[in-house]
């Protein structure tokens, strides 16, 4: 056993993709000035490459590329950081690559793994001397309180960290849990059924499917996105441009055929192209397009004052200030780069629209006086749910329907006019972070978390899309028969033998049937389900022996709320130390969860919760 009994403080970070990394970061940075030169020892344990861990592999295809730009992606905590931790400078991933980009603006995934690897491998070699640092290639299968330091979670006692790899075990004084997102078992299907998925794009899965086949599949996010690079221009296929500029697709003949679908019924819109700069002949009177710094109206205060209240809830307290700032950011970029669209001066519309933040249905009169064209408002139960209420003729009728919808939302957010889809994508992001603040500093119980991600579901789906070319090239492929789509509220079931219709089956005469409320009488069956979506939290279906483990034993425990979600573990607030079943905070414990890449001069919350956990492992806070 590994087993450091002298004067040595252990440290163990089991994950070591970017979260881990940054945390590595950050406890590297600060240990000069809280641990001075005294001996301090830092385990890292991930089967896979540190910095880039499982999901930015440095091994996978070129065609599975990021969908945030690479010049908004970094790792380096820059001066505009508000924390306690020095800064630590450095290049974004854009600067770093210095290489042509994919759309112009997006690094292919193992590109980032490159990136990360190279962080990793700085901030670790420029370490302070007094750091003995341990590189584990393997899992963690367990964590147990060794018998001389007895059970108690309360922070003094050592953990034995068990490795699958065949290692001795160790002992840690801390340890982080950094491992991303929870991968979790398919769900059995009939036999002769083929289920590939929940989970990030598998491209050795992918392979097995036959070409021309058909195969239902449920999700049109990114994994679809992935999946459909490698299983189109990954199977030889390439696309081509018409004379009207125009994006086709030149099929290789290997493709499947997809019939795909979802809750939405509609792919996730793409990142706007950058936006145009604005007009010299702007007036005067129109608001600067650059965005604003920080929320106006959704701060971290307010919101925290609101849910304060007793008896207060996230939807009714918290979200208008979401939907008032969100609607801000719209006509700010309208009345600026449009203002031929409106017909008030921004200043009047400003000063009313800062009275009425809590009446919304003043704020929609306002917004019907100085905005003549509904089309030109904002409607986010519009943009939520597009298919929301239609019914189509048939199959062919939806998909006509859809392929309009996906041009015209293509040509929102790339044409000259994408500054304000730009603004409330940008908006999104800003709120999505005080969100995300709000609830890791412990400003959400667990009810207000529920609330929170429901109604946020609508900030993902807007914000976090393909780049623009993987849109276009989405189109080209439906026009080309290669994706169909099912339709809104897509439901599919497993059929067997005499239920089953007259499509592909297979040997025992099974299917896959999909089929959507919308669509009436349309159905679309195979043999083969891609689950093209990340899988739902399930204690009882996941993969990972280490929170396996901790779940059996109640030492992880899973928040419920009143409506009976679930899924998210129940954690004791700022310092993200898990509570188990007994109530106890298991305080030599950290649960840091996944979170999407910061951006560069934004004071990221990324980086100021990663510098207080940092500091926290150093001096017990």
């Amino acid at each position: 056993m590994n087993d450091h009994t002298g004067p040595a403080r252990s440290l163990c970070i089991i994950g070591c993709g970017p979260r881990g990394a940054s945390i590595v970061e950050r406890i590297l940075a600060n240990v000069p000035a809280l641990y001075g030169d005294r001996p301090l020892d830092l385990h890292i344990v991930d089967p896979y490459p540190p910095g880039a861990g499982r999901t930015w592999r440095t091994d996978q295809s070129g065609l599975l590329w990021m969908n945030s730009a690479a010049e908004q992606v970094t790792m380096y905590p820059d001066e505009s950081v508000d924390c306690a931790g020095p800064p630590r400078p450095g290049p974004t991933t854009a600067g770093w690559l210095d290489a042509p980009l994919h759309d112009g603006a997006y690094a292919a995934r193992r590109d980032q793994g490159r990136y990360l690897r190279h962080f990793f491998a700085t901030v670790t070699r420029e370490r302070p001397a007094s750091v003995r640092l341990y590189v584990h290639r393997a899992r963690v299968t367990d964590l147990r309180r060794t018998a001389a330091d007895g059970a108690a979670p309360d922070g003094r006692g050592r953990q034995q960290v068990i490795l699958d790899s065949g290692e001795p075990p160790f002992l840690a004084d801390r340890v982080v849990f950094a491992q991303g997102h929870t991968e979790t078992l398919a769900a059995p299907v009939p036999a002769g059924l083929t289920r590939i998925g929940p989970g990030p794009a598998d491209a050795e899965a992918l392979e097995r499917i036959p070409p021309g086949a058909p195969v239902v599949v449920r999700g049109l996010g990114l994994v679809f996105i992935d999946c459909l690079a490698l299983l189109t221009e990954g199977r030889g296929g390439s696309f081509a441009r018409t004379p009207d500029g125009a994006l086709r697709y030149l099929p290789s003949g290997r493709e499947p055929r997809l019939y795909a679908g979802s809750r939405r019924g509609v792919p996730l819109p793409p990142k706007p192209a950058k936006p145009a700069k604005p007009a010299s002949g702007a007036p005067a009177t129109a608001p600067a397009t650059a965005p604003a710094a920080a929320p106006r109206f959704a701060t971290v205060d307010a919101c925290r004052a609101r849910l304060s209240r007793p008896g207060a809830s996230f939807a009714r307290d918290a979200w208008p200030l979401v939907v008032a700032e969100l609607g801000w950011c719209h006509y700010r970029a309208l009345f600026a780069e449009q203002p031929a669209r409106t017909r008030m001066s921004w200043q009047d519309f400003d000063a009313q629209y800062a009275v009425l933040i809590t009446d919304p249905d003043r704020l929609a009169k306002l917004a019907r006086a100085a905005v003549p064209d509904p089309a030109d408002r904002l409607d986010l139960d519009r943009l939520a749910a597009p298919l929301a209420g239609l019914r189509f003729a048939g199959t062919e009728d939806l998909q006509r329907q859809l392929r309009g919808h996906l041009a015209e939302v293509l040509q929102r957010r790339t044409g000259p006019a994408r500054g304000v889809d730009t603004a409330l994508v940008d908006a999104l992001q800003r709120v999505g972070s005080v969100i995300e603040e709000l609830w890791r500093s412990g400003g959400l119980d667990a009810h207000h978390v529920a609330e929170a991600l429901r109604h946020f579901a609508l900030g993902t789906y807007l914000s976090s899309g393909p780049p623009p070319l993987r849109a276009a090239q989405l189109l080209a492929l439906a026009e080309a028969g290669i994706v169909t789509f099912v339709g809104p509220g897509m439901r599919v079931v497993a059929l067997g033998g005499d239920e089953a219709g007259a499509g592909e089956r297979a040997p025992g005469g099974s299917v896959f049937r999909a089929s959507s409320p919308a669509v009436p009488g349309a159905v679309h069956e195979a043999a083969v389900l891609l689950d093209a979506r990340l899988a739902a939290p399930d204690p009882d279906r996941v993969t990972d022996p280490l929170l396996r483990a901790l779940l059996s034993r109640g030492e992880l425990v899973q928040e419920h709320t009143e409506d009976g979600a679930g899924g998210m573990l129940q954690l004791s607030g700022a310092g993200l130390h898990p509570v188990d079943a007994s109530g106890a905070v298991h305080r030599d414990r950290i649960i840091a969860g996944p979170a999407q890449f910061p951006r560069p001069h934004t004071n990221a919350v990324y980086f100021r919760q990663n510098d207080a956990l940092a500091r926290g492992l150093l001096t017990d806070g």
